[in-house]
């Protein structure tokens, strides 16, 4: 091998990648169809799709990346490599995928994953940007004729290797996260739904032949009662900014972007703001403060309602909550927030706030929303145990 072919070498990017490589699909037959909404932004792993039938859209293999190439989805970060597939399957997506793929001895399809992640790939594609307002794409031509330095096949493996074993790292973490959630929440309905938290011989309490009693939400047990949210928990507004208040910060505010459609909270909805002498106290939000959307764009109301609990305030200082959410805390400082958490994360509570939200194009949730909800509560001390158990879930 000559001195030259060892070298890092310009190249035009639409010489060494695929666009939208060619596969052929039978239009009206079913295959696995991946939406713009199974990218998580930021992450590689596509974790759902659905079967239906093909009547067009991009297609790819296992290997290829997706790349959104409509606002504000690229700006999001939603780039993610496809591995949902059998070998040989080909499956289709949304339209407005860019799909790319490694040339066989030239590049190496993480690599290429990688390159395309790049906040200088994906900034000169957001640059380029042209169309209407609110539905500009990525002018594909800009990036196959964008000129870049590659490194040798090898080196290019080596380099993808090294970034794949963090996202390896990244996605098991991810994983626990999500069986210690489950853990929690089987937990959580066994004791308050179920009604099956240890009775005084530490068995089910329902199952075990426990007293119930009617009320107007059903059976109960005996030494429960019903209760509106407001008479156990304080309900703070978020706080009105205006644009004048953003600005590069070490501080930041909790916003709708912070929550996840499917539920649960992500770390890159943080809007940096100048905290000004405006701000609250109860603006503030700390660590493990559970906080719910009170205002949503998503057609299908897929947050509103919704809460989180916020594991992390990133590298920021100080966070406030923003207008569009509101932050809820129990009156008794001797319970965990956790429980709060997953009372509100039940079904009842997400149908409840949708019998009370309003708007077309904007939802919004009317203060009543959260006051007025009605729940079963136990005493302080079968809800210190719960704390107790759920507590440290949440914080692992």
């Amino acid at each position: 091998m000559g001195k030259n072919e060892k070298e890092w070498q310009e190249v035009r990017l639409g010489d060494i990648v695929y666009f939208n490589p060619t596969e052929k699909l039978i239009k009206g037959s079913n295959y696995k169809k991946v939406s713009m909404d199974c990218l998580m932004p930021k992450t590689r792993k596509i974790e759902n799709y659905e079967i239906s039938v093909f009547n067009g859209g991009s297609k790819f293999r296992n290997g290829d990346t997706l790349m959104a190439r409509i606002t504000p989805c690229l700006e999001n970060g939603k780039t993610a490599q496809v591995s949902i597939l059998d070998e040989n399957e080909i499956a289709f997506g949304s339209t407005e995928f860019i799909v790319l793929r490694e040339k066989e001895n030239i590049s190496d399809n993480n690599f290429v994953y990688y390159l395309f992640n790049t906040d200088y790939i994906r900034n000169i594609a957001i640059k380029s940007m042209t169309g209407t307002s609110g539905r500009q794409r990525v002018q594909e031509d800009v990036l196959k004729n964008l000129v870049i330095k590659l490194p040798p096949l090898e080196e290019q493996k080596k380099i993808a290797s090294v970034l794949s074993s963090l996202d390896d790292k990244i996605e098991l973490n991810n994983r626990m996260n999500k069986i210690l959630e489950e853990m929690a929440q089987t937990i959580f309905k066994e004791w308050f739904v179920n009604f099956n938290f240890p009775n005084e011989d530490g068995k089910p309490y329902k199952d075990s032949g426990g007293k119930m009693i009617e009320s107007e939400l059903g059976a109960i047990p005996d030494s429960w009662e019903i209760t509106n949210l407001e008479e156990i928990c304080n309900i703070y507004s978020g706080y009105s900014y205006s644009s004048k208040d953003l600005s590069s910060s070490s501080d930041a505010m909790v916003t709708i972007k912070n929550f996840e459609r499917n539920g649960g909270f992500k770390l890159d909805g943080f809007k940096e703001i100048i905290i000004s002498d405006k701000v609250k106290e109860n603006h503030y939000a700390n660590l493990y403060d559970v906080i719910v959307a009170h205002t949503d764009i998503t057609q299908k109301a897929d947050i509103i309602g919704n809460p989180i609990l916020l594991l992390s305030k990133g590298k920021y200082n100080n966070l406030i909550i923003s207008m569009d959410l509101v932050k809820v805390t129990l009156k008794n400082n001797d319970i965990s927030n956790t429980v709060l958490y997953n009372i509100l994360s039940n079904i009842n509570f997400k149908n409840h706030c949708l019998s009370y939200s309003s708007g077309t194009t904007v939802l919004h949730l009317s203060k009543k929303a959260l006051p007025s909800y009605k729940l079963a509560y136990p005493n302080s001390k079968l809800l210190k145990k719960l704390s107790n158990i759920l507590e440290p879930i949440y914080k692992k």
